[in-house]
């Protein structure tokens, strides 16, 4: 029998957030698979690795393979059941022959830096994902936490949801989370600065 396929994640990016688990079964692993930037961060030498661009396909042949010459992790950014890989992972393998170890994802550390609650907001991710549904759901909710990417940046949400008629709106946009250069700022939708989030952030937005 192949073995399982451990789905790691591995929290918002400083490995000091990683849990001991995640811990564990990467050092356990003999083969790693994931971005680049976590392979930096979290591989160690000795060990097979395939990095995650655009090849998909060839990710899934390659854990294939080598899940039948010992254990494969794949390394997951925040946590692998929210916007992440296991959906698509799920494709490809039963869910029997995945397991699962979560991740603190980017959110939680963004609500406990600013103190704000998240189980009563509506969660959206924009990460690779087109921005329909953003306004309606801004629109209706008093509280959106919201994964961006470098594209559809804090800038062009705020756009987004002025061109809608949206107003009376606090924006919080949470940088580089858990790293040295974290920055955290507040906004209204008519002053967020063009170069914020180039890297992907979270942003908050709730009634003023």
């Amino acid at each position: 029998m192949a073995n399982l396929i451990r789905v790691v994640g591995v929290g918002p990016g400083n490995p000091d957030y990683i849990t001991p688990e995640a811990k564990n079964i990467i050092a356990g692993a003999d083969t790693l698979v994931g971005g680049e930037r976590l392979l930096r961060d979290f591989a160690r030498s000795g060990k097979e690795q395939f990095i995650i661009k655009n090849n998909l396909s060839e990710m899934v042949e390659f854990i294939k393979k080598y899940r039948d010459q010992g254990i494969v992790a794949v390394l997951a950014s925040g946590d692998p059941m929210f916007y992440g890989i296991v959906e698509f992972l799920k494709k490809h393998f039963r869910a029997d022959e995945l397991q699962v170890c979560p991740g603190l994802s980017s959110m939680q550390l963004a609500c406990a830096r600013l103190c704000i609650s998240w189980h009563d907001a509506a969660l959206y991710s924009v990460h690779g994902r087109k921005m329909e549904g953003l306004v309606n759901l801004v629109r209706s909710n008093p509280k959106v936490i919201v994964l961006t990417d470098p594209q559809k940046n804090p800038g062009l949400i705020a756009g987004e949801l002025t061109t809608a008629g949206i107003s009376g709106k606090r924006i919080y946009v949470c940088e580089n989370l858990s790293y040295e250069d974290e920055r955290i700022g507040v906004y209204s939708l008519d002053n967020i600065p063009a170069d914020l989030g180039k890297s992907g952030c979270v942003v908050v937005i709730i009634d003023e």
